[in-house]
Protein backbone atom coordinates (compact mmCIF):
# COMPACT_ATOMS: atom_id res chain seq x y z
CA UNK A 1 0.00 0.00 0.00
CA UNK A 2 1.30 3.51 -0.84
CA UNK A 3 1.75 5.95 2.51
CA UNK A 4 -1.17 8.16 1.77
CA UNK A 5 -3.75 5.49 1.70
CA UNK A 6 -2.09 4.19 4.65
CA UNK A 7 -2.55 7.10 6.50
CA UNK A 8 -5.94 7.90 5.31
CA UNK A 9 -6.89 4.49 6.74
CA UNK A 10 -5.37 4.95 9.85
CA UNK A 11 -7.54 8.58 10.44
CA UNK A 12 -10.19 6.36 9.26
CA UNK A 13 -9.79 4.37 12.30
CA UNK A 14 -8.84 1.31 10.45
CA UNK A 15 -5.76 0.43 11.99
CA UNK A 16 -3.88 -3.03 11.26
CA UNK A 17 -2.25 -5.71 14.27
CA UNK A 18 1.27 -5.67 12.35
CA UNK A 19 3.05 -3.14 10.03
CA UNK A 20 6.13 -3.73 7.83
CA UNK A 21 7.43 0.04 6.79
CA UNK A 22 10.67 -0.36 4.40
CA UNK A 23 12.64 2.16 2.53
CA UNK A 24 14.66 4.96 2.58
CA UNK A 25 12.44 7.50 3.00
CA UNK A 26 12.77 7.71 6.94
CA UNK A 27 10.86 10.90 7.26
CA UNK A 28 7.77 9.18 6.11
CA UNK A 29 8.55 5.75 8.20
CA UNK A 30 8.64 8.23 11.54
CA UNK A 31 5.29 9.96 10.69
CA UNK A 32 3.30 6.35 9.81
CA UNK A 33 5.15 4.85 12.64
CA UNK A 34 3.70 8.20 15.03
CA UNK A 35 -0.07 7.88 13.56
CA UNK A 36 -0.27 4.12 14.13
CA UNK A 37 1.20 4.90 18.05
CA UNK A 38 -1.39 7.52 17.78
CA UNK A 39 -4.18 5.96 17.12
CA UNK A 40 -3.63 2.63 19.50
CA UNK A 41 -2.63 4.49 22.71
CA UNK A 42 -3.74 7.49 24.43
CA UNK A 43 -0.72 9.71 25.74
CA UNK A 44 -0.86 8.64 29.03
CA UNK A 45 -0.57 4.63 28.33
CA UNK A 46 2.73 5.43 26.38
CA UNK A 47 5.56 5.20 29.50
CA UNK A 48 3.60 1.79 29.94
CA UNK A 49 2.22 -0.11 26.74
CA UNK A 50 5.25 1.48 23.98
CA UNK A 51 8.11 -0.68 23.95
CA UNK A 52 10.51 1.14 21.09
CA UNK A 53 13.59 -1.05 19.94
CA UNK A 54 16.51 -0.34 17.68
CA UNK A 55 17.59 -3.68 16.04
CA UNK A 56 15.79 -6.83 16.49
CA UNK A 57 15.88 -8.33 19.82
CA UNK A 58 16.03 -11.99 20.26
CA UNK A 59 13.62 -14.27 18.95
CA UNK A 60 12.01 -15.11 22.70
CA UNK A 61 12.11 -11.41 23.71
CA UNK A 62 10.31 -10.32 20.82
CA UNK A 63 7.41 -13.32 21.05
CA UNK A 64 7.73 -12.32 25.20
CA UNK A 65 6.92 -8.85 23.82
CA UNK A 66 3.64 -9.95 21.76
CA UNK A 67 2.40 -12.24 23.91
CA UNK A 68 2.77 -9.69 27.29
CA UNK A 69 -1.20 -8.67 28.23
CA UNK A 70 -1.17 -4.85 28.92
CA UNK A 71 -1.32 -4.15 32.58
CA UNK A 72 -2.75 -0.52 31.90
CA UNK A 73 -5.19 0.29 29.29
CA UNK A 74 -6.12 -2.00 25.72
CA UNK A 75 -3.26 -1.99 23.61
CA UNK A 76 0.56 -3.46 23.89
CA UNK A 77 2.33 -1.83 21.04
CA UNK A 78 5.83 -2.46 19.85
CA UNK A 79 8.12 -0.49 16.94
CA UNK A 80 11.18 -2.67 16.03
CA UNK A 81 13.25 -0.07 14.30
CA UNK A 82 16.21 -0.90 11.84
CA UNK A 83 15.14 -4.49 11.51
CA UNK A 84 16.95 -7.43 9.74
CA UNK A 85 14.06 -9.93 9.69
CA UNK A 86 13.11 -8.88 6.29
CA UNK A 87 16.22 -9.16 4.07
CA UNK A 88 17.58 -11.08 1.78
CA UNK A 89 19.64 -14.48 2.52
CA UNK A 90 23.34 -14.29 2.82
CA UNK A 91 24.00 -15.52 -0.31
CA UNK A 92 22.31 -17.06 -3.76
CA UNK A 93 21.15 -20.74 -2.85
CA UNK A 94 22.82 -20.63 1.03
CA UNK A 95 20.29 -21.38 3.38
CA UNK A 96 19.93 -19.46 6.35
CA UNK A 97 18.98 -21.66 9.40
CA UNK A 98 18.98 -18.55 11.78
CA UNK A 99 16.41 -16.94 9.19
CA UNK A 100 14.32 -19.85 8.65
CA UNK A 101 14.09 -20.71 12.58
CA UNK A 102 13.22 -16.52 13.38
CA UNK A 103 10.80 -16.58 10.73
CA UNK A 104 8.85 -20.20 11.49
CA UNK A 105 8.62 -19.10 15.61
CA UNK A 106 7.32 -15.25 14.03
CA UNK A 107 4.79 -16.98 11.77
CA UNK A 108 3.67 -18.93 14.55
CA UNK A 109 2.76 -16.07 16.31
CA UNK A 110 1.53 -13.98 13.88
CA UNK A 111 -0.92 -16.62 12.72
CA UNK A 112 -2.63 -15.92 15.95
CA UNK A 113 -1.54 -12.56 16.83
CA UNK A 114 -3.13 -11.72 20.24
CA UNK A 115 -5.75 -8.95 19.74
CA UNK A 116 -4.18 -6.76 22.68
CA UNK A 117 -0.80 -6.66 20.68
CA UNK A 118 0.18 -4.39 17.74
CA UNK A 119 3.66 -4.70 16.11
CA UNK A 120 5.30 -2.10 13.77
CA UNK A 121 8.83 -3.05 11.75
CA UNK A 122 10.84 -0.75 9.97
CA UNK A 123 13.98 -1.20 7.62
CA UNK A 124 15.19 1.10 5.38
CA UNK A 125 17.50 -2.18 4.25
CA UNK A 126 16.20 -3.63 0.68
CA UNK A 127 13.41 -6.49 1.90
CA UNK A 128 13.08 -9.92 0.50
CA UNK A 129 9.76 -10.47 -0.86
CA UNK A 130 10.57 -14.00 -1.23
CA UNK A 131 10.70 -14.86 2.62
CA UNK A 132 7.30 -16.32 4.09
CA UNK A 133 7.47 -13.81 7.11
CA UNK A 134 7.20 -10.89 4.47
CA UNK A 135 4.15 -12.50 2.66
CA UNK A 136 2.36 -13.12 6.14
CA UNK A 137 2.36 -9.60 6.81
CA UNK A 138 1.63 -8.55 3.51
CA UNK A 139 -1.28 -10.89 3.53
CA UNK A 140 -2.27 -10.76 7.14
CA UNK A 141 -0.87 -7.10 8.24
CA UNK A 142 -0.03 -4.03 6.13
CA UNK A 143 3.10 -3.42 4.12
CA UNK A 144 4.69 -0.34 3.00
CA UNK A 145 7.22 1.12 0.86
CA UNK A 146 8.41 4.43 1.56
CA UNK A 147 10.87 5.25 -1.28
CA UNK A 148 12.72 8.44 -1.65
CA UNK A 149 10.91 11.60 -3.26
CA UNK A 150 11.11 12.51 -6.93
CA UNK A 151 10.65 16.07 -7.25
CA UNK A 152 7.10 15.84 -8.65
CA UNK A 153 6.34 14.45 -5.54
CA UNK A 154 7.56 17.22 -3.53
CA UNK A 155 5.55 19.76 -5.69
CA UNK A 156 2.70 17.62 -4.01
CA UNK A 157 3.87 17.69 -0.42
CA UNK A 158 4.85 21.83 -0.32
CA UNK A 159 1.41 23.09 0.29
CA UNK A 160 0.23 20.85 2.86
CA UNK A 161 3.97 21.91 4.90
CA UNK A 162 3.11 25.56 3.96
CA UNK A 163 -0.35 25.24 5.51
CA UNK A 164 0.95 23.59 8.33
CA UNK A 165 3.71 26.23 9.07
CA UNK A 166 0.51 28.90 8.18
CA UNK A 167 2.60 30.16 5.56
CA UNK A 168 2.65 31.40 1.67
CA UNK A 169 4.74 31.10 -0.34
CA UNK A 170 5.42 33.72 -3.63
CA UNK A 171 5.05 32.55 -7.28
CA UNK A 172 8.87 32.73 -7.86
CA UNK A 173 9.48 31.80 -4.77
CA UNK A 174 8.23 28.23 -5.24
CA UNK A 175 9.32 27.93 -9.02
CA UNK A 176 13.19 28.72 -7.25
CA UNK A 177 12.72 26.11 -4.24
CA UNK A 178 11.27 23.31 -6.50
CA UNK A 179 14.04 23.87 -9.03
CA UNK A 180 17.05 23.88 -6.63
CA UNK A 181 15.30 20.17 -5.46
CA UNK A 182 15.48 19.00 -8.66
CA UNK A 183 19.15 19.38 -9.36
CA UNK A 184 19.63 17.22 -5.61
CA UNK A 185 20.61 13.43 -6.50
CA UNK A 186 18.38 11.97 -3.54
CA UNK A 187 15.59 14.43 -1.94
CA UNK A 188 15.46 13.64 1.40
CA UNK A 189 11.90 14.59 2.76
CA UNK A 190 13.21 14.92 6.78
CA UNK A 191 15.70 17.23 4.86
CA UNK A 192 13.19 19.34 3.63
CA UNK A 193 11.14 19.70 5.70
CA UNK A 194 13.64 21.10 8.24
CA UNK A 195 14.78 23.54 5.78
CA UNK A 196 11.33 25.07 5.32
CA UNK A 197 11.17 25.19 9.19
CA UNK A 198 13.55 27.20 9.48
CA UNK A 199 12.49 29.42 6.49
CA UNK A 200 9.51 30.11 8.62
CA UNK A 201 11.55 31.09 11.34
CA UNK A 202 13.95 33.59 9.31
CA UNK A 203 10.71 35.07 7.29
CA UNK A 204 8.45 37.41 10.38
CA UNK A 205 6.19 37.76 6.93
CA UNK A 206 3.01 35.36 5.93
CA UNK A 207 4.59 35.11 2.40
CA UNK A 208 8.02 33.25 2.16
CA UNK A 209 9.56 35.18 -0.55
CA UNK A 210 12.85 34.29 -3.14
CA UNK A 211 15.28 36.15 -1.26
CA UNK A 212 14.07 34.77 1.86
CA UNK A 213 14.96 31.28 -0.09
CA UNK A 214 18.46 32.18 -1.38
CA UNK A 215 19.70 33.45 2.05
CA UNK A 216 18.64 30.82 3.88
CA UNK A 217 19.52 28.31 1.30
CA UNK A 218 22.64 29.55 -0.08
CA UNK A 219 24.71 27.16 2.15
CA UNK A 220 23.34 24.13 1.07
CA UNK A 221 25.53 22.66 -2.03
CA UNK A 222 23.28 21.68 -4.03
CA UNK A 223 21.53 25.47 -3.80
CA UNK A 224 25.40 27.03 -4.58
CA UNK A 225 25.82 24.12 -7.90
CA UNK A 226 21.89 25.24 -9.09
CA UNK A 227 23.41 28.95 -8.98
CA UNK A 228 26.90 28.08 -10.49
CA UNK A 229 25.06 26.30 -13.22
CA UNK A 230 23.34 29.64 -13.55
CA UNK A 231 26.21 31.44 -13.72
CA UNK A 232 27.80 28.98 -16.19
CA UNK A 233 25.26 29.33 -18.45
CA UNK A 234 25.18 33.00 -18.38
CA UNK A 235 29.18 32.84 -19.37
CA UNK A 236 29.61 34.67 -16.27
CA UNK A 237 32.94 33.06 -14.92
CA UNK A 238 33.89 35.40 -11.86
CA UNK A 239 30.44 34.35 -10.16
CA UNK A 240 31.11 30.78 -10.96
CA UNK A 241 33.96 30.45 -9.64
CA UNK A 242 32.99 32.68 -6.33
CA UNK A 243 29.95 30.35 -5.44
CA UNK A 244 32.47 27.35 -6.35
CA UNK A 245 34.57 28.68 -3.70
CA UNK A 246 32.34 29.79 -1.05
CA UNK A 247 31.15 26.12 -0.64
CA UNK A 248 35.14 24.74 -0.66
CA UNK A 249 35.71 27.83 2.56
CA UNK A 250 32.15 26.09 4.06
CA UNK A 251 34.08 22.72 4.28
CA UNK A 252 32.50 21.35 1.16
CA UNK A 253 34.41 18.62 -0.28
CA UNK A 254 35.38 18.81 -4.01
CA UNK A 255 34.18 15.24 -4.86
CA UNK A 256 30.87 16.11 -3.77
CA UNK A 257 30.59 19.87 -5.58
CA UNK A 258 32.21 17.53 -8.70
CA UNK A 259 29.36 15.16 -8.52
CA UNK A 260 26.50 17.81 -8.14
CA UNK A 261 27.90 19.58 -11.14
CA UNK A 262 28.88 16.14 -13.14
CA UNK A 263 25.12 15.47 -12.52
CA UNK A 264 23.64 19.09 -14.14
CA UNK A 265 26.34 18.80 -16.95
CA UNK A 266 25.12 15.48 -17.81
CA UNK A 267 21.32 16.73 -17.83
CA UNK A 268 22.28 19.70 -20.02
CA UNK A 269 23.93 17.39 -22.58
CA UNK A 270 20.75 15.01 -22.86
CA UNK A 271 18.82 18.00 -22.63
CA UNK A 272 20.83 19.42 -25.88
CA UNK A 273 20.96 16.02 -27.96
CA UNK A 274 16.95 15.51 -27.20
CA UNK A 275 16.65 19.21 -28.53
CA UNK A 276 18.59 17.88 -31.99
CA UNK A 277 16.64 14.91 -32.35
CA UNK A 278 13.59 17.42 -32.65
CA UNK A 279 12.11 16.65 -29.08
CA UNK A 280 9.88 19.39 -27.75
CA UNK A 281 9.93 21.39 -24.27
CA UNK A 282 7.55 18.59 -22.44
CA UNK A 283 8.88 15.80 -24.24
CA UNK A 284 12.52 16.41 -23.23
CA UNK A 285 11.13 17.47 -19.37
CA UNK A 286 9.15 13.99 -19.12
CA UNK A 287 12.33 12.33 -20.60
CA UNK A 288 14.14 13.70 -18.00
CA UNK A 289 12.04 13.13 -15.41
CA UNK A 290 11.40 16.88 -14.85
CA UNK A 291 9.00 19.58 -13.78
CA UNK A 292 7.76 21.12 -16.94
CA UNK A 293 9.45 24.81 -15.88
CA UNK A 294 12.55 22.90 -14.39
CA UNK A 295 12.48 21.55 -18.16
CA UNK A 296 12.28 24.84 -19.65
CA UNK A 297 14.73 26.16 -18.05
CA UNK A 298 17.42 23.42 -18.78
CA UNK A 299 16.72 23.65 -22.20
CA UNK A 300 17.42 27.14 -22.76
CA UNK A 301 20.74 26.85 -20.82
CA UNK A 302 21.66 23.93 -22.83
CA UNK A 303 21.29 25.86 -26.14
CA UNK A 304 24.38 28.40 -24.67
CA UNK A 305 26.34 24.98 -25.68
CA UNK A 306 27.24 23.40 -28.02
CA UNK A 307 26.92 19.14 -27.75
CA UNK A 308 30.46 18.53 -28.15
CA UNK A 309 31.12 21.08 -25.30
CA UNK A 310 29.11 19.55 -23.08
CA UNK A 311 30.42 16.20 -23.91
CA UNK A 312 34.04 17.43 -23.47
CA UNK A 313 33.28 18.53 -19.72
CA UNK A 314 31.33 15.35 -18.73
CA UNK A 315 34.84 13.77 -19.81
CA UNK A 316 37.32 16.52 -17.93
CA UNK A 317 34.83 15.59 -15.08
CA UNK A 318 34.88 11.92 -14.86
CA UNK A 319 38.95 12.64 -15.77
CA UNK A 320 38.80 15.38 -12.38
CA UNK A 321 36.75 12.17 -10.16
CA UNK A 322 39.02 9.86 -10.80
CA UNK A 323 42.20 12.48 -10.42
CA UNK A 324 40.82 14.09 -7.42
CA UNK A 325 40.36 10.41 -5.52
CA UNK A 326 44.05 9.15 -6.10
CA UNK A 327 45.47 12.84 -5.12
CA UNK A 328 46.83 13.55 -8.23
CA UNK A 329 44.92 16.71 -8.65
CA UNK A 330 43.59 19.49 -6.52
CA UNK A 331 40.47 21.89 -6.85
CA UNK A 332 42.30 23.79 -9.77
CA UNK A 333 41.03 20.68 -12.21
CA UNK A 334 37.65 21.82 -11.02
CA UNK A 335 38.10 25.52 -11.71
CA UNK A 336 39.86 24.83 -14.67
CA UNK A 337 36.59 22.99 -16.14
CA UNK A 338 34.11 25.97 -14.81
CA UNK A 339 36.26 28.49 -16.77
CA UNK A 340 36.19 26.43 -20.07
CA UNK A 341 32.67 25.83 -19.39
CA UNK A 342 32.11 29.41 -19.39
CA UNK A 343 34.28 30.37 -22.80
Amino acid sequence: MSYINVLADIKKGLVNSIYLIHGEEVFYARQLEQAIVNALLEPEERDMNLNVISGDPQPQELLNLIETVPFFGNKNVIVIRGSNLFRGRKGAGEHDKDSDQADESLLKVFSQFPDYSAIIFTTTEKVDKRRKIYKNIEKNGTVVEVSLLKPKDVKVWLPGKLNELNKKMSHDAQEYFLAVVSVMSQISLGFLDNELEKIALYSERSTITKDDLVEVMSAIPEVSVFAMIDAVSQKQTQDALRLFNEQLAAGEHPIKMLALLNRQVRLLWQARSLLAKGCNNREIADELGLMSFVGDKLIKQCQRFTENTLKETVIALADADRDLKSGRASNVALEKIIIDMCR
